[in-house]
């Protein structure tokens, strides 16, 4: 990843991927933890810098990388951005910052002016993940997005230069939907493809029908990534239909990938990961391919 990266038809631009140092504190990491959607988290459970990650990812063509907020800190979301921009500029990763920030709170709009005053800081994550089972479970509440105290947080991402990443389960799409329609010139992007969680027939069901509605908004972009959560044990044989709906949905050119590494390397290699992302858009046109693996997420986060 320099100057020197061949770059072909081929090459990826990792839309979401994580840095750690378990030097600060990472919550979500503790082993006191009731174990969450990922399962055991022990072999993730260690530092992860450049160093890592290049060496991860080496040989699968990836020229560029978004980090997405990782917990670090959280009392003190700055001190991430703070840290990952020390990182840019010292290794050269992450090319972009998507950044934490409560948008519900009272003084969200002086975190997210101090955020967006550096360089490499292109959006903003909260996740919004509810479920009844309570493991599943990240937002307080299942509508916050609907809450006027959080949409006026979320008003102010657009003049800021901000986009959002959205991370919800499929029941929440109809919310994102109207919250795409009432901020039409905020850019959003949904993680994980949605995350269909729920591998049954009328849980695939609903996630088909509703991601499909979802795309309908022109803001709402989609993640190819997070292939792991909720089906540890995937192929590509198996998961290929669901990236391909998520692709057939949103389009060429509103899709883009990502290796959510470390997190995904639970569940299998970054090969195999490399190797799901390009058989699923190996019929595309050679211009439709490089949008996808790396014009999209250029465009989106300004890289």
């Amino acid at each position: 990843m320099s100057a020197e990266t061949l770059i072909d038809d081929w090459s990826i631009v990792d839309a979401h991927q994580h840095f750690q140092d378990l030097e600060a504190a990472y919550p979500w990491l503790d082993p006191d933890r009731p174990e969450p959607l990922e399962g055991d988290l022990s072999p993730i459970r260690r530092s992860y810098l450049p160093a890592d990650y290049r060496r991860d990812i080496e040989g699968l063509r990836v020229i560029k990388a978004v980090h997405v907020q990782n917990g670090r800190n959280p009392a003190d979301p700055l001190d991430e951005t703070r840290w990952l921009s020390h990182l840019g500029e010292t290794e050269g990763l992450p090319d972009a910052i998507v950044a934490y920030a409560d948008l519900g709170a009272p003084d969200v709009g002086q975190l997210l002016e101090a955020h967006a005053a550096f360089p490499r800081v292109r959006g903003i994550r909260q996740i919004l993940n509810w479920h009844e089972e309570p493991r599943l479970r990240s937002a307080p509440r299942y509508d916050l997005m609907a809450s006027p105290a959080w949409r006026a947080g979320f008003a102010r991402l657009a003049p800021l230069g901000l986009s959002f990443d959205l991370q919800i389960y499929w029941p929440q799409m109809d919310m994102a939907l109207a919250l795409a329609r009432a901020f039409p010139d905020t850019a959003i992007v949904l993680d994980h493809f949605g995350m269909p969680i729920d591998g049954g027939a009328e849980g695939l069901a609903g996630w088909r029908t509703a991601l499909a509605r979802l795309a309908e908004a022109p803001n709402v972009s989609v993640k190819l990534s997070g292939f792991g959560l909720g089906r540890p044990a995937w192929t590509i044989d198996d998961l290929g239909p669901l990236l391909r709906h998520a692709l057939d949905c949103f389009g060429a050119q509103r899709t883009m990938v990502g290796t959510n590494l470390p997190v995904d390397s639970l569940f299998a290699p970054p090969a195999r990961i490399a190797a799901a992302i390009r058989e699923t858009v190996a019929d595309l046109t050679t211009e439709e391919r490089i949008a996808v693996l790396r014009g999209n997420a250029e465009r989106f986060y300004r890289i």
